[in-house]
């Protein structure tokens, strides 16, 4: 599969959009001050947690099902004639987040911008604090895409030994290791035989992904080249949506799927093996 070339839209190209009726921007995080504080003309907020993710079966952080999603849309006012774009207020893996469940349920057109907002207000472009008028829509959207997807027996599979795929392990050098994270977990450590990658090494302060080749070399350093299937995974599938972009649309490599459940997931599961250290 070729590098998606589409999927990371330039500063002239939100420029030369801004005020294109058909283009939406999701201004996503979690912290509704930081659109309050500025966003770019007409954009629209989506809170990470609340629009991206659900809790299901006593797991956070899930993908939304589908008819959740389309209602999540549909009070945005975004249908499927909609090219959406998301953007963050500073560095922020929400994006790509945002850019997984659209992709996930098929959305025609989705991308993420190439920096930060803070950046763009470097570069002048001009944020406001008027929150646009949204008239609401009704969006329909496809049945799940398995091929970006992991699942927690998949995951098993490969930890004890099955296949020839690698599982990524997107979180802080603490989490791998076995230390507290952001949300607290019944059970602390990583899944056996995860290699390592943070999120945050991919990308600069802008929230720019590093050039191609810097890219291709730390993932190497981690035992992946885009060969083998690689399920990335962090504390909720959040920052580990930024990776599986970096693989599945930077670089190219179909074989990445983001492990959606994650550690949310795999700690709540006491049958599941851990390791630590």
């Amino acid at each position: 599969m070729a590098a998606n070339a589409d999927a990371i839209k330039s500063l002239d190209w939100v420029r030369a959009h801004l005020d294109e009726p058909t283009v939406v921007f999701l201004h996503a995080g979690t912290e509704r001050s930081e659109y309050e504080a500025g966003h770019l003309p007409g954009a629209r907020w989506a809170h990470g947690y609340d629009d991206l993710t659900v809790v299901r079966d006593g797991v956070r952080a899930l993908v939304p099902l589908r008819e959740e999603l389309e209602a999540t849309l549909g009070r945005l006012g975004i249908d499927e004639s909609k090219t959406v774009v998301f953007v963050a207020s500073g560095k922020s893996m929400w994006p790509h987040r945002g850019f997984w469940v659209l992709r996930y349920y098929g959305f025609p057109t989705v991308h993420i911008a190439d920096r930060s907002l803070a950046a763009m207000a470097r570069e002048g472009v001009v944020l406001t604090t008027d929150e646009p008028q949204v008239a609401p829509a009704v969006c329909r959207l496809a049945e799940g895409d398995a091929s970006v997807l992991s699942t927690w027996e998949e995951v098993l599979g490969t930890a004890q030994g099955q296949g020839d795929a690698v599982i990524l392990d997107c979180r802080t050098d603490g989490e791998y290791t076995g230390q507290p994270g952001t949300h607290p977990a019944p059970r602390l450590g990583r899944i056996p035989t995860a290699t390592h990658l943070n999120w945050e090494l991919l990308v600069d302060a802008d929230g720019r992904f590093l050039p191609v080749e810097q890219l291709r070399s730390l993932y190497a350093a981690a035992g992946i080249d885009g060969s083998r299937p690689v399920f990335p995974y962090c504390g909720g599938g959040i920052r580990s949506a930024a990776s599986w972009f970096a693989m599945h649309e930077v670089l190219g490599w179909e074989l990445a799927r983001n492990y959606d459940g994650s550690w949310a997931e795999w700690a709540v599961r006491e049958d599941l093996p851990i390791a630590r250290g």
